[in-house]
């Protein structure tokens, strides 16, 4: 599938799930525009501060709202200065006067508006119907409220000693997550700055608690006996389905990423790592964190981006026991795929103005 629309593109994604989109340090006074779901969403800030997700096509004549600004909480389209609030509603037509708004001529201009959360410094939307939003539909009720951002616990209570970034990869969704979830490439696709990692990777445990994997191993040297408890390479991956993920290496470092599709052949990367240190762990993460996607990640990239076929194709793969996380995720997967294939008469996953 190409780059597509929301109304194109409906079922291509995992629906019901928050999705981490964008740092929230990008979103500041101006407005900006993102890619995410083969759709150009704007995001930008009410008088309040709050963040506003929205489609970012104005419904005037189509201009990107991105390239505009923010007027007393409002957004103006940059090239004719209608002005939309918060709530979505067009409450400005230069051309048309003040009259005409307050007439109602601006009814049928309102926005598109998408679920949209700022939790730990993160953009989080919600792609979507609320829960039983068809069904309650079909029943004359409201539907549900939508779940709580997901979080993982564990983690320290701010992001004094965090930093974020955020990177684009040229593989679709799954592939990306497939080699989030995968851990015993580390010694072969990073050997120039990885050293003394085993490529056994045994114990590996991996369980699917309802939309929660956990998966936990360690990569050792392969000495014929059984693990001895002590040494090798431990990790702990924790993925709040679809693509939210927490990951300790070592029994130190502890990193959390996002996995969001721009398109249905593009993935957005948002990584974090915290470095619990006094002082210096704002600074010590932000080492992490660059090495990481200067030195470890573009070698992932490159693996991804030249692995066929582009689309992931299980049948077509022999999976061994260390692919176990990857096989319960693309599970998880298709059984959220086939449901939504069952739904019929999904509406688009935008909040009424």
């Amino acid at each position: 599938m190409g780059q597509q629309g929301i109304e194109e593109g409906r079922g291509a994604f995992v629906e019901g799930a928050w999705y981490i989109i964008a740092n929230a340090r990008a979103v500041g006074k101006r407005p900006v525009t993102v890619e995410r779901f083969g759709t150009r969403i704007v995001l930008f800030r009410d008088g309040r501060g709050a963040l506003v997700a929205a489609r970012a096509r104005c419904p005037h004549r189509g201009a990107d709202l991105g390239l505009g600004r923010v007027v007393d909480g409002a957004i103006e389209c940059p090239y004719h200065g209608f002005r939309f609030s918060a709530d979505g509603r067009c409450v400005a037509m230069p051309c048309e006067g003040r009259a005409a708004v307050a007439g109602g001529a601006g009814a049928a201009l309102a926005l598109t508006r998408f679920e949209v959360r700022e939790h730990r410094g993160l953009v989080w939307l919600w792609w979507g119907d609320r829960p039983g939003e068809g069904a309650a539909d079909r029943r004359g009720e409201g539907a549900a409220e939508l779940p709580p951002v997901p979080w993982f616990d564990g983690l320290p209570p701010d992001e004094r000693h965090a930093h974020t970034a955020c990177m684009e990869w040229d593989v679709p969704f799954a592939r990306a997550m497939e080699g989030m979830l995968d851990l015993h490439h580390l010694p072969f696709a990073h050997r120039p700055w990885v050293f003394g990692v085993g490529a056994q990777l045994d114990p590996y445990d991996v369980r699917v608690e309802g939309d929660v994997l956990h998966a936990e191993g360690v990569l050792r040297k392969d000495d014929g006996e059984p693990w001895d408890g002590r040494g090798g390479w431990k990790f702990a991956m924790e993925v709040r389905f679809p693509g939210v993920i927490r990951l300790s290496l070592g029994g130190y470092t502890m990193g959390v990423a996002g996995c969001a599709p721009i398109d249905a052949g593009r993935t957005l990367i948002v990584g974090r790592y915290y470095m619990p240190v006094p002082v210096i762990g704002r600074a010590l993460a932000w080492l992490g964190l660059w090495l990481e996607f200067r030195l470890i990640q573009p070698g992932d990239q490159r693996m991804l981006e030249s692995t066929e076929p582009r689309d992931p194709d299980l049948g077509g793969a022999r999976c061994v026991r260390a692919d176990a996380g990857i096989l319960a995720w693309h599970k998880m997967r298709r059984a959220r795929l086939k449901e939504q294939r069952a739904e019929a008469g999904r509406r688009l996953p935008l909040v009424e103005a």
